[in-house]
């Protein structure tokens, strides 16, 4: 077998790190680093393949476990404990128990390679695609160390499917595979009430599409190892129920929202708030995430009182490895509202603080959220700028990494636009740019303030005749109208518009984004 390459922070205390020098054999230390600033730096220029951290694993946070997996480099590291040993495995790296032999290195330095043919997330760079998030039993094939046993190592992963693969990379329980990404195992601890009244009943979730869509739902079905992860379309007919978050065996499927807009672009929070809202009444577990570092509105639309940032300490936990989904319940708020309630986890009280968003840790909470609740609505900044100078040079936060980590998870976008002179040009170029970060994921063009002021006698057959000439290829859904007294009204009293006005065109047009026009016929007359 080819030499490995390794660098190495520290030793311990039976010196492990100098034996494994000695032995000469498959593993070849090329360089000894006193800290871990070092060792990213000899990473990135190439010197090595996998790093070896023999001390200071404490200082390990996800954010540059990310970084060494950006430029290929896989990351071991002594755990001192089991309980590290679940840290470190929840951010990445390959844990070996304490005091271990130099065999047991070369095992789990050849395990990490191993384990790099599955694709792994590099949270730091530029975000990848979401990946599925396995359950348990669902061909948990990864390496494995056991913090208890001396660095006993499985045997190696079996040649998967690309399905399986990606499943696999995105790990298995917590006390389990040490292969790169972990989230922690579905679970539903208590929840504390905050908020206030703020909603109304509402139908069930299928909705109409647009002509070009009409017959499929507008979530796609994700994809994850096992039958009940394959991909399929929901077909929509006329009188018909379906549920385009049921699975083909029935079961409620994990879906991510974004929604996202360019500079300049009214109603990202009302939308995302009273979509949350309607779907929430429906009996389905909703989070919402205020992930606009540039200006987070949702806590104070919704007339809240929350100064602690949630998200940002969601983030922090999950940069340390010890985000689970009980944690993620007690960090964030429950809205209460007269339709049911829904999970939130709020934004930045100040925009300076938008390093705290870092992309790593946004990447590691909103996959954690996804074995939360059954729909994660997340509230994006506008900028799509990804900093690339940044990512290459320095492990400094970008400042738009939490919108793109956003949207890189997210299964549908909902790309909102003011619909005049000024707004459609805007969502025309920016809609050029979106694709590059949300690979995969269904785009839904939204188009707001609709009104005759701005667009003419005909709003809405002027915007549609405007699109169809200059702008993509992705066709418009959905038309928001211009209400401005409901909105007052709702923004003064911190309620939704299922509350404050059950009847008005605007929340008809949102309701038909959740539910199919039969359903909404039947459930406004009742």
């Amino acid at each position: 077998m080819n030499t490995v390459n390794v660098v190495t922070v520290g030793d311990t205390g039976n010196h492990v790190i100098d034996a494994l020098e000695e032995l000469r054999g498959t593993i070849k230390v090329i360089r000894r680093c006193p800290e871990l600033l070092d060792l990213l730096a000899a990473c990135q220029s190439g010197l090595a393949s996998v790093a070896v951290v023999a001390e200071s694993a404490d200082q390990l946070k996800a954010t540059l476990v990310d970084r060494l997996t950006a430029v290929g480099v896989s990351l071991v590291a002594i755990a001192a404990d089991p309980a590290e040993a679940t840290r470190l495995r929840g951010i990445g790296a390959v844990a070996v128990p304490a005091n271990p032999t130099p065999e047991a290195i070369t095992e789990a330095v050849l395990g990490a390679l191993n384990a790099r043919r599955y694709p792994q997330s590099a949270g730091f760079g530029v975000p990848t695609a979401r990946l599925p998030i396995p359950k348990p039993g669902d061909g948990d094939d990864g390496v494995r160390f056991d913090a208890g046993q001396g660095g006993a190592v499985n045997p190696p992963p079996r040649a998967l499917g690309s399905e399986a693969s990606r499943a696999a990379a995105a790990g298995a329980e917590a006390g389990g595979a040490a292969s790169a990404q972990q989230v922690p195992s579905r679970g539903h601890g208590s929840s504390r009430q905050t908020g206030q009244q703020v909603g109304a009943r509402t139908g069930s979730p299928p909705r109409g599409l647009a002509k070009v869509r009409a017959a499929f739902s507008i979530f796609p079905a994700r994809k994850a190892a096992g039958s009940e992860g394959r991909a399929r379309a929901v077909a929509v007919t006329a009188g018909t129920t379906v549920n385009p978050f049921s699975a083909p065996d029935g079961r409620t499927q994990h879906q991510t929202v974004a929604v996202w807009g360019p500079a300049g672009s009214p109603g990202r929070t009302t939308l995302a708030i009273n979509l949350a809202a309607e779907w929430a009444a429906q009996g389905l577990k909703v989070l919402v995430v205020d992930a606009d570092s540039y200006g987070a509105s949702v806590a104070a639309t919704l007339g809240l009182l929350d100064e602690s940032a949630s998200f940002a300490q969601a983030c922090r936990v999950a940069d340390q490895g010890l985000l689970t989904t009980a944690e993620l319940e007690r960090i964030s708020s429950v809205v209460v509202f007269a339709g049911g309630t829904f999970a939130l986890l709020t934004g930045l009280t100040r925009s300076e603080r938008w390093p705290e968003l870092r992309a790593a840790a946004v990447e590691r909470v909103l996959q954690t959220a996804q074995k939360m609740v059954d729909v994660v609505v997340i509230d994006c900044g506008f900028c799509l700028e990804s900093d690339e100078e940044l990512s290459y040079d320095s492990v400094a936060p970008r400042r738009n990494g939490a919108t793109l980590s956003a949207l890189a998870q997210a299964d549908v976008i909902f790309a909102i636009g003011n619909s005049d002179a000024i707004g459609i040009p805007r969502l025309i170029r920016a809609l050029a740019e979106l694709p590059e970060v949300c690979a995969g994921a269904t785009i839904e063009v939204v188009l707001n303030k609709v009104r005759k002021k701005a667009a003419g006698t005909a709003p809405q057959k002027a915007l549609e005749q405007a699109w169809e000439r200059f702008g993509p290829g992705i066709p418009i859904t959905h038309f928001l109208p211009w209400d401005a007294d409901v909105l007052d009204r709702a923004l003064l009293e911190g309620r939704l518009l299922s509350e404050v006005a059950p009847d008005s065109a605007l929340r008809r047009a949102i309701l038909k984004i959740c539910c199919a026009p039969v359903q909404q016929n039947q459930k406004l007359l009742s």
